[in-house]
């Protein structure tokens, strides 16, 4: 484990404790975030194309 400090991305939460983006207290940590799902219709339709499993969790 790195002890580089991550810069919180203000204005993106997230609930998912197993990104490696994920820095608690549902912040994101992601330079960029990029959303997807090209033909989403619903909100249920969008899925975070920047998640990136962190090992060892959850």
């Amino acid at each position: 484990m790195t002890n580089e400090k991550k810069t919180v991305n203000s204005g993106v939460t997230c609930s998912v404790k197993n990104c490696v983006h994920n820095c608690g207290s549902n912040c994101c940590s992601a330079p960029v975030v990029s959303v997807g799902e090209e033909r989403a219709v619903t909100e249920a339709d969008t899925r975070c194309a920047t998640f990136r499993s962190r090992p060892g969790c959850c």
